[in-house]
């Protein structure tokens, strides 16, 4: 969407740019609720109870559905948030729609993410990968469609990019559930079977998705702050923020993946009591996470221009983004790390210390910073990144202590308490 409106339009892509600071805060912290689904369902494949799964799935399904309900209703306020928060009354106007067109794929999204976190609790990936293949090339599509129009379809700019993802989203939701439903060993998960009351593995399904949620949500909300920040410098550099962050997030869903699998593989090693294998499991999925982000920093540090030229042609946007690329490299191991590690935790059994740390980075310390060298300082959207960067430091220096305080202090008494508490 970001590079396709881009090329369409900077003011567009400032339209979708400032609807995608609420979107997202509530989009993740909703993705945040349903993390729950992966990880009891981790540790019940791990421990042997593949019987019971199919009841994770089938409990965290509605939930997802009417979680995005109510998030979509949320989204459709019109443009009086975005006046109160100092924008001005097109740029406000224009988010607005944007943001209710794509509230209303968010209820799809969190159903696909119900039945995605559910196969990657088993330790099955790959449906997951091919399903969201299939629908970034039908948002692709639909965008070079009905962005500038065409057949028919009158040019419909920033809403017509956010119509394209919301119906990738529902067909991700519809595609998803398919998959689930006829897997060949569906009988094994009893995964066709109503779920059988289980109100003490509910309420930890959802105290772990709470959790989980406010966790993102902090930082999520931190960072949609300085979305609106940098709304106050102008359309021009909205609009190099939203590519200066969309990069950053297009980086992110490495450390998003490696983290998943940190998750499982300790939440695995958690259910068959394996304290060993679950610090190694932690350990590795963060150094595995600084390994691959290491050449996508180093090349972000070389051919800066080139990377914020392949979204935009306007001179004057593409040289303010490449100057937020070259604060990404840095950004990068130290955003990447927190992600993981905070995946980690949640692994090992731990609800509420990595959203307490994560609001304390992001929160308290992003954020202030962020309005303190954006606006009174004078740096503008490079103070922005500059804040995402000590954040991101702070976030992940906290989440690896607390990782090593729980190993070395008591992970005996947490493994064998997981194994006997039922999930």
């Amino acid at each position: 969407d970001v590079i396709m409106l881009g090329h369409y339009s900077s003011g567009e892509l400032a339209f979708y740019s400032l609807a995608q600071g609420p979107v997202s805060t509530l989009m993740l912290a909703a993705l945040g609720l349903q993390m729950g689904v992966m990880i009891v369902a981790s540790q019940l494949h791990g421990a042997g109870r593949d019987a019971e799964c199919g009841g994770v799935w089938r409990r965290g399904l509605p939930y997802a559905l009417a979680t995005g309900l109510l998030v979509a209703a949320i989204c459709a306020a019109g443009p009086q948030p975005f006046r109160w928060m100092g924008q001005e009354e097109g740029l406000a106007v224009g988010a607005a729609e944007v943001t209710r067109i794509l509230g209303l794929g968010l209820p799809g999204y969190l159903g696909y993410l119900a039945s995605g976190y559910f196969l990657e609790g088993l330790k099955r990936p790959w449906p997951a990968t091919w399903l969201m293949l299939a629908a970034n090339l039908l948002n692709a599509g639909l965008n070079a469609w009905w962005i500038g129009g065409g057949l028919g379809v009158p040019p419909m700019g920033a809403a017509g990019a956010a119509w394209a993802t919301t119906a990738a989203r529902w067909f991700l939701c519809i595609a998803g559930v398919l998959w689930v439903w006829n897997l060949r060993d569906h009988a094994r998960f009893r995964i066709r079977e109503p779920a059988r009351p289980d109100r003490a593995g509910a309420a930890r399904q959802r105290r772990l998705g709470y959790a989980a949620g406010l966790s993102i949500g902090f930082e999520a909300f931190g960072f949609s702050a300085l979305n609106v920040m940098s709304g106050w410098f102008g359309a021009e550099a909205l609009a190099a923020y939203a590519i200066g962050i969309n990069i950053l997030g297009t980086v992110f869903m490495i450390a998003l993946g490696v983290g998943a699998a940190t998750s499982v593989r300790v939440g695995h090693a958690v259910g068959r009591g394996d304290a060993d294998d679950a610090e190694v499991a932690g350990w590795t999925g963060l150094g595995l996470d600084v390994l691959l982000v290491a050449p996508i920093a180093f090349a972000f540090a070389i051919v800066p221009l080139g990377f914020a030229g392949f979204y935009t042609g306007d001179p004057a946007v593409r040289a303010a983004a490449a100057v937020l690329v070259l604060w990404m490299a840095t950004i990068l191991p130290f955003d990447g790390a927190q992600a993981v590690m905070s995946n980690a935790l949640r692994g090992w059994g731990e609800t509420w210390a990595p959203s307490l740390l994560q609001g304390a980075a992001y929160i308290g310390v992003m954020m202030p910073l962020g309005w303190w060298l954006g606006s009174r300082a004078g740096f503008g959207v490079s103070g922005l990144f500059a804040a995402i960067l000590v954040g991101s430091i702070v976030s992940s220096v906290l989440l690896c202590l607390r990782f090593r305080f729980l190993v070395r202090r008591d992970r005996n008494k947490i493994l064998r308490a997981a194994v006997r508490t039922p999930l």
